[in-house]
């Protein structure tokens, strides 16, 4: 009979330690691979929404660089066109320069034969 306690004895353990095993599972995370699937697909979709907002900056942010781009360009452009229109103004007052030096002996020219006229007249 010593045998037959001994077996006895032996399935009990066996059973209590079965038993606290699966309360064990059971009142832990251990089987909860549906939640944390979920935890990790709603992980899965922030970061992808996450990636896409930083895509969309980014591509905003490329948009204004080339609109900054072309407005430097036609400012570049702008200079370009003030520059030849200054450059050809100088040269236009250069020219009306020599026309009032040229105008300016002309009429002391005429002044001084205008003189001799008069005083010869006299």
């Amino acid at each position: 009979m010593d045998k037959e306690k001994f077996y006895q004895c032996a399935f009990f353990i066996l059973g209590i330690a079965l038993v606290l095993a699966v309360c064990w599972w059971l009142l832990t995370d251990v089987h909860d691979h549906g939640g944390r699937t979920n935890d990790i697909r709603n992980e899965l979709a922030n970061t992808g929404t996450a990636q896409r907002d930083a895509q969309s900056h980014i591509d905003n942010a490329g948009q204004r660089i080339d609109r900054s781009v072309e407005l430097a360009n036609e400012i570049e452009r702008g200079i370009d066109e003030a520059t030849e229109r200054i450059d050809n103004s100088a040269e236009r007052n250069a020219e009306c320069a020599e026309l009032v030096r040229d105008s300016e002996s002309r009429i002391a020219e005429s002044k001084s034969i205008l003189q001799r006229v008069r005083s010869g007249a006299q």
